[in-house]
């Protein structure tokens, strides 16, 4: 009896581990991750998560995470070497993020408005509702892992 509960159990876990990721935008252009797609609209897509490498299982801390605290990535045409590195520290890291490539004077504008007010020194990460300016590995790296991303990738 206890074997076959047991194994019931395990077959079950793996089951529950099997289901997908799924990314979608709203009305009002908020990105949103979930277990499941919207009920509606059909325009999620499936995600393979756990960058760079697709095909490992995402953890459910790193699940956790990204409901929460979903992290977009502020870019611009003329950003540079600064830009390149920021991206490649979060593909790095594996953590899933929107990268908002910012051009217009509305759009900066809205950057602006996000910051607060001020400068809108680009690269800016922004996990959840906290931001930082320019690329600072270190800073970056604190801002995700208080909102609950691991340190390396899973």
């Amino acid at each position: 009896m206890k074997t076959s509960l047991l194994l019931v159990s395990l077959l079950y876990a793996g089951l529950v581990q099997a289901q997908g990721a799924y990314r979608w935008v709203d009305s009002e252009g908020k990105v949103h991750y979930g277990d499941r797609p919207p009920a509606a609209s059909g325009k999620a897509k499936e995600l393979r998560l756990g960058a760079p490498a697709a095909d490992k299982q995402v953890s459910f801390t790193m699940r956790q995470a990204m409901e929460n605290f979903p992290v977009t990535l502020y870019v611009s045409a003329d950003c540079g070497q600064a830009c390149k590195e920021a991206s490649a520290h979060l593909r790095k890291r594996g953590i899933p993020f929107t990268e908002k490539n910012v051009a217009t004077n509305e759009e900066i504008d809205a950057l602006k408005q996000l910051l607060g007010g001020g400068e809108a020194l680009i690269p800016v990460l922004q996990v959840g509702t906290k931001t930082r300016k320019g690329f600072e590995q270190g800073s970056w790296d604190g801002l995700l892992e208080a909102a609950g991303y691991p340190k390396a990738a899973n």
